[in-house]
């Protein structure tokens, strides 16, 4: 199921399907009438109203349609997460016990990263935390919770961390709270995004579903002294258990999120959510009887407003209760009790103008915009009950009970405030040490937040949409992430060196510290010195959220699939349009011909189109359902496959560069596919990643057989082959960049040539030499002139030298090599020139 985000992004749309309003695209992605595509539209139209700028929410919404389009059923409603994990166990035992099936060998190997290094990023984090939750009684112990990444604990106080849900479940990979019972600390709730609570009695080494009711649940709490009655918030409202979780009574029918007890009287308590303007629906609600009932605390009381409403509590004094509140995106206002949230005054008003506007980006609370409907967070000094905690985008610290507050963070790194990722989700105080979660990680100060330490090194939650190895070094590659940016892996461990959300990027085939990186839409950027610092580049035209990049085997010559396809001969610095007119959207795929760069596939929805000249001319052809990825034969360059985002038109084959396709779907599991890549081995492997799993299939078999062994169950938004090294790395919506042996275990003999050098230069012949490789068959050698795009190939070469004839006199020429073994090939040697005599 989708990795709903839980974005809360407030503002007023109106629509009539099946209700005449909606007030904020929180309740709108939750709701089930709707399909993603209509949900789409009605974004679209705010968006085209209010701009998509910081603070507009577009964001956090196109985070979560661009991955909740993956997860629809053939009516474009979103599928949910339980069916998904069923489809997928289903089909994974079938695949084990059906005729001829393959035994899976595959072992990955987690490559991280799991710590932040920066060079010229400026907003370095390790990924996204939810919920973090501490047992009192022992501090050493610490559960959070991440979209995508599931529940991690430490048992050090977060110098160390292991993941808990890997290989339990898909649905319950997304989590948006955690709570222990205070009474036994073995004993743990986690509110499963989109989904309900599950629950563990053994300090989560195993999981179950509790009873059903709860619908999208945000929050757990467990009662002080009484382990049987537990509460949790949803968008269906609020849901009492008083036997464990076993069964759930509805005790409040409208969508709440946060939930508290007055700390000294649990039969007293609060509950807070949106509200609703037009309804007349306070945001407030207390209760007197332990939850059973609720009374709506509004404007007769002092709660005048309406927005996402969070809660703060301590026993330093139970009577006091605090309430900060959004106003849209930004912020509201801030309320506080003294008679135990019988009745509120408002301490603040939000204004950028005054300074007050703390969910915003300006450290000084003049900022016109926020995103308070996404990150927002309380909490109050359990000792000192003058002392709170508020966070947006920063986090803020009053000192005098609520009636100002001051920044003790600031989102961009370095700064001289001090550094705590942005988009804040959760705020914890634990005896003297006061917890943050955000979307880079988990920091912690045990100085009132004067200082924040970094606990986040040890997860391994990046949220990744790309990858991209080197070809001269098997052991680089680069991935783009949400939230955290672009970063590149070298021997020395992981750079950070380009922000934002990081998308697609590219190494150069050539030198491994050339290098590209893309942001939200389309941005780009080059560095020539592997990520220590970067440029950014000209952007040609607008790009979708994803914007795809594409190289030539073997130049630096580059594609961008902006609104159109482009093409630059000079490392990105401009860019020719290729497409003219032909093509008029913005592309999702991109991919060019490894033996042919004349070849060029590029796509957006059901619309694939195809040059074979370069650009000159194209074809557009219908595909069975929209394109996820293409990836093209590296020796035939009219050979392509593609994946689809259906359950049933999931990957196909076509022998001729597109006019038709045949479906070889077969007895994949009916998830949505969203990338393939094709081996240059002798049985051409063909690797598939899913929603759930990787799989693979080659000219010797029939049937596809699942390697995904102990890969975490998340998504796998990428798939990138690196044949010199024999690796397959996938890119995981949640857990990071993974790898395993190519073909299931299959290591090619054969490496790189080296010492390949061209000598006995003429005006019309040269020699091209190298060193024996160990183990091979035989060589291929290329060459070309440096201004043409088509190789001339010598295949089957057994001795260590190659005399070329027939050459053009005072002419640069191209030359690769590589080695071919018995089960694969080498990738080809760096690309080199020589230039002929000039003609006597």
């Amino acid at each position: 199921m989708p990795r709903k985000l839980l974005l809360l992004i407030a503002f007023a749309i109106t629509y009539a399907i099946k209700t005449p309003a909606q007030t904020d695209i929180f309740s709108l992605i939750e709701r089930r009438d709707l399909t993603v595509s209509q949900i789409e539209s009605l974004a679209n139209t705010y968006f085209n109203k209010n701009g998509t700028g910081q603070g507009t929410g577009y964001k956090q919404f196109q985070r979560w349609f661009y991955e909740a389009k993956f997860h629809t059923d053939s009516r474009g409603y979103i599928i949910p997460e339980e069916t998904e994990w069923n489809i997928y166990r289903k089909a994974r035992q079938a695949m084990l016990v059906a005729p001829n099936a393959r035994l899976a060998t595959a072992t990955w190997t987690e490559l991280g990263p799991k710590s932040w290094n920066r060079t010229s990023g400026w907003n370095p984090g390790v990924g996204r935390i939810t919920s973090i939750a501490i047992h009192p009684s022992d501090t050493t112990k610490i559960y959070v919770s991440s979209p995508g990444g599931g529940i991690w604990k430490s048992t050090n106080s977060g110098n160390n961390w292991t993941p808990l849900m890997d290989n339990l479940s898909s649905g319950w990979m997304n989590i948006f709270n955690i709570a222990i019972d205070p009474s036994n600390q073995n004993t743990i709730y986690a509110a499963v995004a989109g989904g309900g609570v599950i629950k563990s009695t053994d300090a989560g080494v195993t999981w179950a579903a509790t009873g059903s009711g709860p619908v999208s649940a945000k929050k757990v709490l467990i009662h002080p002294t009484n382990s049987s009655i537990v509460f949790v918030t949803g968008s269906n409202g609020i849901y009492r258990s008083t036997n464990g979780g076993s069964t759930w009574t509805q005790v409040h029918n409208q969508s709440k999120e946060d939930i508290e007890f007055k700390p000294d009287d649990p039969n007293i308590m609060y509950a807070s959510g949106n509200g609703s303007s037009t309804s007349a629906i306070s945001p407030f609600w207390r209760s007197s009887d332990n939850g059973v009932t609720w009374t709506s605390i509004g404007s007769a009381n002092g709660i005048d407003a309406y927005g996402r409403t969070l809660i703060g509590v301590s026993p330093n004094n139970p009577n006091i209760v605090y309430a900060v509140q959004a106003n849209g995106s930004i912020f509201g206002k801030f309320y506080k009790s003294t008679n135990a949230g019988a009745n509120f005054t408002t301490l603040i008003t939000g204004n950028a103008s005054t300074g007050t506007n703390y969910f915003g980006y300006d450290a000084t609370g003049r900022g016109t915009t926020g995103q308070a409907t996404y990150d927002m967070a309380i909490c109050v000094n359990p000792l000192n009950v003058n002392e709170v905690h508020i966070a947006g985008i920063i986090c803020w610290k009053s000192t005098n009970g609520g009636n100002s507050f001051a920044a003790e963070t600031v989102w961009s790194y370095p700064n001289s405030t001090g550094y705590n990722h942005a988009d804040v989700h959760a705020l914890e105080w634990f005896g003297k040490t006061i917890y943050s979660g955000s979307d880079g990680g988990v920091y912690k100060s045990v100085d009132y937040g004067d200082n924040w330490i970094d606990l986040s090194p040890g997860l391994g939650i990046r949220q990744f949409y790309r990858i991209s190895n080197s070809k001269t070094n098997s052991t680089l590659f680069m991935g783009g992430a949400q939230d955290n940016g672009t970063s590149i892996y070298k021997n020395t461990g992981w750079l950070d060196w380009l922000g934002a959300d990081g998308m697609d990027c590219l190494i150069s085939p050539t030198d491994e510290n050339l290098i590209w990186g893309t942001s939200q839409n389309g941005s780009i950027y080059r560095s020539t010195n592997g990520g220590n610092s970067y440029s950014g580049l000209s952007q040609p035209s607008p790009g979708q959220w994803v914007t795809p990049l594409a190289i030539e085997s073997n130049t630096n010559t580059i594609y961008g699939g902006w609104t159109g396809v482009y093409r630059s001969t000079d490392n990105g610095t401009s860019w020719t349009k290729l497409s003219g007119t032909n093509i008029t959207t913005t592309l999702a795929c991109l991919a060019v011909a490894p033996s042919n760069p004349q070849y060029i596939y590029a796509s957006n929805g059901t619309n694939l189109h195809v040059t074979t000249n370069g650009g000159g001319s194209w074809s557009t052809y219908t595909t069975a359902a929209s394109v996820t990825s293409i990836a093209v034969s590296p020796s035939n360059p009219q050979k392509i496959w593609i994946t689809c985002n259906s359950s049933t038109n999931r990957v196909f084959v076509s022998t001729n560069a597109g006019a038709t396709f045949t479906n070889i779907s077969g007895n994949l599991p009916s998830l949505t596919a969203r990338s393939v890549a094709v081996d240059n081995d002798a049985n051409e492997t063909v690797y598939v990643g899913m929603n759930i799993g990787v799989y693979y299939i080659d000219n010797t078999t029939t049937s596809w057989t699942n390697i995904s062994s102990n890969l975490p169950l998340v998504a796998i938004n990428e798939l990138e082959i690196q044949n010199s090294g024999g690796k397959l790395r996938v890119a995981t919506y949640g857990r990071g960049v993974w790898e395993t042996d190519l073909n299931g275990g299959t290591t090619p003999t054969c490496g790189v040539p080296t010492n390949v050098t061209a000598t006995s230069i003429t005006n019309n012949s040269a020699t091209i030499s190298w060193t024996a490789v160990t183990g091979v068959v035989s060589y291929d050698l290329q060459y070309k002139t440096s201004s043409t795009a088509t190789w001339t190939t010598i295949a089957g070469i057994t001795t260590t030298s190659q005399n070329l004839s027939g050459l053009t006199g005072g002419t640069i020429y191209n030359y690769q090599l590589r080695t071919n073994c018995t089960s694969s090939n080498s990738a080809y040697s760096a690309t080199q020139n020589f230039t002929t005599s000039p003609n006597p």
